[in-house]
């Protein structure tokens, strides 16, 4: 089992955008190797064209139980996942979220 944790500081923030990304309908995943040892870190952001305070809180709450699902099982050591959400992660049922973070993992560790 890999353990989580929070991505926090705006530098790690922008290293991710460097790394690998995948583009889904419902988020965008940016993923980064880091220096760290069996740790894996997760961000979570949603810009303020996908609402107020309350419809990008929903959004992050959502990513973030989809993420302590799935980066358990798929996720790797040593990375810094980055998921920036939009608007259409409120619309999409629970479980096409899982499948989409699910298949997005597979393609960036492919």
């Amino acid at each position: 089992m890999v353990k989580l944790e929070t991505i926090k500081s705006s530098k790690d923030f922008q290293n991710a955008k460097n790394g690998l990304f995948y583009r889904s309908t419902s988020f965008l995943l940016q993923a980064i190797q880091n220096d760290r040892e069996d740790v894996t870190r997760v961000g979570f952001t949603v810009s303020k064209q996908n609402g107020n305070a309350v419809n990008r809180n929903r959004i992050k709450r959502r990513l973030r139980s989809i993420s302590n699902l799935i980066f358990e099982k798929y996720g790797k050591k040593n990375w810094d996942y980055v998921i920036i959400g939009k608007k259409n992660t409120l619309i999409v049922d629970f479980q096409s979220l899982l499948k989409e973070l699910t298949s997005a993992i597979k393609k960036i560790h492919k």
